[in-house]
């Protein structure tokens, strides 16, 4: 049953993490969402988020004060890999939606509980996988479904960013214990998750090689190189890898250098490193397309995380919450993921691939 003010009271729960404030930015963007609550752990300061938004009416420390007030219609959590599972399967018994900061875990396992929880009360636990809503990953999806390149033989994925340098090596994203892996559960996770979703396939074998090559002595992976099989037969790859040089610090504004096509048997598609552009190619007859394509996105301006695609994101689980359904990427995206993740990291160890079950 709909809700019928359609206006959402936001529980937002943050530790110290480089996503958070950009969400409070987007929260305080979305109309339907009236009050927002804050519950900050493991050392997050309320005051780095308190000024950017006039929707934060309370603060506290307190998870289980948060997850048990009634008027709290759902969950954002932006906190530590190691911290989220917990978290979540406390909210999911609770009887309150999340949508929660990727990849969610430092394991798959972790989530099951979670995910078996949030299947059978109906709830949306449902992950950060925003880029999901650009609108040329929309459109590449669309040309694949409706077969205009044939039979998928390959797909290509790249995300290369600033080195570890000007990142904070003693940032918690590079503490195995805190993260769980390195560049895969960060950056490499959303175009594992972009390869599955764009195909509506599993990756079920992985071949890998990871190492660490920056000069930090890290914990976790800083490179990486996936090779993918699909369960339709689909070969893919990832180069992911925390590279570049000449970076401004941080989080926020790093260089980037991203890569995106799919091929098949009657075209392929393509997804160049400057965003909003999409090149493509079919033979298909009702195409009717004199040669390569291109396609030019001006999806507007906005403040929030991802820009206006990030707004409708979190617009559209408001919605799914709002009807009663379920808002995809859900949890069980995440679990995907994370397995991939793992058996990379296996593969890499191991020298053998590595299936997936």
């Amino acid at each position: 049953m709909s809700k019928p003010n359609k206006t959402f009271n936001i529980g937002f729960v943050s530790s110290p993490h480089p996503h958070s404030a950009f969400h409070i930015n987007t929260l305080e963007l979305v109309d339907t969402i009236k009050e927002i609550h804050l519950c900050c752990i493991e050392g997050q300061e309320a005051n780095e988020f308190t000024e950017l938004s006039d929707k934060i009416k309370t603060t506290s420390n307190s998870l289980s004060e948060l997850i048990n007030n009634d008027q709290i219609d759902a969950l954002i959590v932006s906190v530590r890999n190691d911290l989220c599972a917990p978290i979540l399967e406390i909210a999911a018994n609770a009887g309150k939606h999340v949508l929660f900061e990727k990849p969610g875990a430092i394991h798959s396992t972790d989530l099951q509980k979670s995910f078996e929880i949030a299947e059978a009360k109906n709830l949306n636990l449902s992950v950060m996988f925003q880029n999901r809503y650009s609108p040329e990953i929309k459109i590449i999806k669309e040309h694949i479904a409706k077969g205009y390149f044939g039979r998928i033989m390959s797909a290509e994925a790249r995300t290369v960013t600033s080195q570890v340098r000007y990142r904070n090596p003693k940032h918690w994203l590079f503490n195995k214990k805190q993260s769980g892996s390195g560049i895969l559960s960060w950056l490499g996770c959303h175009y594992l998750d972009l390869l599955c979703y764009v195909l509506n396939d599993q990756v079920v074998e992985v071949s890998a090689m990871v190492d660490n090559l920056n000069k930090e002595n890290l914990e976790v992976e800083d490179t990486a190189v996936l090779a993918l099989k699909f369960s339709e037969g689909t070969i893919g790859s990832l180069h992911a890898g925390y590279q570049l040089a000449g970076s401004p610090p941080g989080y926020s504004g790093g260089l980037y250098d991203s890569h995106f096509s799919i091929r098949g048997t009657s075209g392929y598609g393509t997804i160049p490193s400057n965003k909003n552009t999409y090149k493509f190619y079919s033979e298909k007859e009702d195409m009717n397309l004199a040669g390569i394509q291109t396609m030019e996105f001006s999806p507007g301006s906005s403040a929030a995380y991802g820009g206006k695609p990030g707004e409708y994101f979190i617009e559209n689980f408001l919605e799914c919450i709002n009807k009663n359904e379920i808002f995809q990427p859900s949890i069980s995206a995440a679990i995907q993921v994370l397995k991939i993740v793992e058996a990379a990291l296996e593969s890499s160890q191991t020298g053998k691939s590595v299936r997936i079950r």
